[in-house]
């Protein structure tokens, strides 16, 4: 029994120096901290696939877990694919577990952007471009790869004004940049091109400007097509064919002219080296129109036209391309109207006759009343004694205007209004009125028609001598009191003349005074 208490006492007094251990003898045998840390970069083993990730042997007493999400991140531009068991990677310590479940977390696209990072950076400092090729176009503008690393740059900052910029064309394409802004927490490149293209830009313009003057005629390619006009890539420089210069057409549509991408030949005809802008002409490299317009259209031909636009004073039709003709007011209608859109509207197509042309002054004079008219055989159509019913149109002191039809008017004299003597046509017509009057002359030649309101069995009134001279058709003539008027300055001027010696005297002044005041 003594023994065994000795025995125990031995081991006893053996065991007590173990508890005297120091920390850092325990952390060296459980290696709990060892050469890992937090931030390091470590290269392992694939062991295991989990479905939330991988366990990875790095030479630490248990495996670190390396979530899926922790694999790749969106801001890396990689085809990696997942690992299998076995594949080596390289990983970073994102953590360390403490007590029992102690165990290493671990993440790849967080070594993989540092390294790319700071590749980045050193590059930076040694120039002040870099290269990056374009990815894919985003709203707004166009991600690019630069070091592996995703970037933007914006659509303003892809070309020199940042105008009418397709970021397709430069997709899979390396060029240079420069470097706006980076953040490495929020892990964002913002990227410029703009800043190169300028600088290279003001060379070629210098270049284009001094080889290209106004007049040349060059070659380019649609590049864009608006509204407003047409922009042709020149190569150099982009220069705009405003629509009115597109064709000699008037109004004419620019995507009815050229297509995106045609190939073209356009005239200089403005350059604005401070704004850098370039005014160009598409239709000035074509012939003229009018240069030959006289050679094809002659006066008194007939054709087709389309109505193009209607004003107050007449209507214009297009009769070419390029080539618009008048028709006056004047020569819309046989009657009255007071505006051209009461026979036309626009975009109607119309048969016309040329009256007159001027290529000097690039005028053509049209006629549309002519081909309709009503005169023409007016003559077979108004016998003479035929009733008619016509309309007071206007009324004169002579007589009044009736309308047979449109476009063709005659005159019923005061003489031949009523059976008893009227002094104005008034008392009898007025205007609108509706009445059956007789013909008794038709000329064509002058469109003149004159008609009656009395019976064909009937004598005109008679009347003084003086009143039997009627005025011509269409002529106004004074009225009664006028004439009584003139007759009374006539007799007061004869009673004045005879008072003046008829024959003539040999008289002196003194004579013709001395007589004056005798006579008084």
């Amino acid at each position: 029994m003594v023994d065994e208490l000795r025995t125990e006492e031995g081991l006893e007094t053996q065991a007590a120096p173990e508890k005297e251990e120091t920390m850092e003898e325990m952390m060296q045998q459980f290696d709990v901290m060892g050469d890992f840390h937090r931030g390091k970069i470590l290269e392992g083993t694939i062991v295991d696939a989990r479905e939330d990730g991988w366990l990875v042997d790095v030479g630490y007493k248990c495996e670190g877990f390396l979530p899926r999400k922790e694999w790749t991140h969106k801001v890396l531009i990689e085809e990696t694919q997942e690992p299998e068991n076995g594949a080596k990677v390289r990983v970073q310590i994102t953590n360390i577990g403490q007590g029992e479940d102690a165990q290493l977390s671990l993440s790849r696209w967080r070594c993989e952007f540092d390294e790319r990072w700071n590749k980045l950076e050193e590059e930076a400092a040694k120039n002040e471009t870099v290269t990056v090729k374009g990815i894919r176009k985003v709203k707004g503008g166009l991600i690019v790869s630069c070091y592996g690393i995703e970037g933007f740059i914006p659509i303003s900052h892809l070309a020199e004004d940042g105008r009418n910029v397709n970021p397709t064309r430069l997709l899979e394409q390396d060029f240079q940049v420069k470097l706006i802004e980076k953040d490495r927490r929020k892990r964002r490149l913002v990227l410029s091109r703009r800043s190169l293209m300028e600088a290279e830009m003001a060379e070629i313009r210098q270049s284009f400007y001094e080889q290209v003057n106004e007049g040349d005629v060059l070659e380019g390619d649609v590049s864009s097509i608006t509204s407003f006009g047409v922009f042709v890539n020149l190569g150099a420089m982009e220069g705009l064919v405003h629509v009115s210069e597109l064709s000699w057409q008037r109004n004419a549509k620019a995507k009815d002219v050229v297509s995106k991408g045609d190939h073209i030949k356009v005239k200089v005809i403005g350059i604005d080296k401070e704004n850098n802008k370039i005014s160009l002409s598409l239709k000035q490299t074509q012939p003229d129109p009018w240069d030959t317009a006289a050679e094809r259209w002659k006066t008194g031909m007939v054709f087709e036209g389309t109505v193009s636009n209607l004003t107050e004073f007449g209507a214009f039709v297009e009769i070419e391309p390029g080539v618009e003709g008048l028709v006056h007011i004047g020569d819309l209608s046989w009657t009255r109207i007071k505006h051209p859109k009461e026979v036309l509207k626009k975009g109607q197509k119309i048969e016309v006759s040329v009256l007159e042309v001027d290529s000097d002054r690039k005028r053509i004079s049209l006629g549309y009343k002519q081909l309709s008219d009503p005169w023409k055989d007016a003559a077979e159509k108004y016998s003479k004694d035929m009733e008619v019913p016509v309309k007071v149109v206007r009324i004169a002191d002579f007589g009044a205007f009736v309308e047979l039809e449109d476009g063709i008017e005659g005159l019923i004299h005061i003489s031949q209004i009523s059976q008893a003597r009227i002094e104005n046509p008034r008392e009898v017509l007025s205007e609108g009125q509706e009445v059956t009057a007789r013909v008794l002359d038709v000329n064509p030649a002058e469109r003149r028609m004159r008609l009656s309101l009395r019976p064909a069995h009937e004598e005109p009134v008679r009347k003084p001598k003086s009143e039997e001279t009627a005025p011509a058709d269409g002529q106004k003539t004074e009225d009664r009191p006028r004439r009584r008027r003139a007759d009374s300055d006539k007799r007061r001027n004869d009673n004045h003349n005879n008072q003046l010696p008829q024959e003539e005297t040999n008289v002196t002044i003194g004579e013709f005074l001395k007589q004056a005041e005798d006579s008084e």
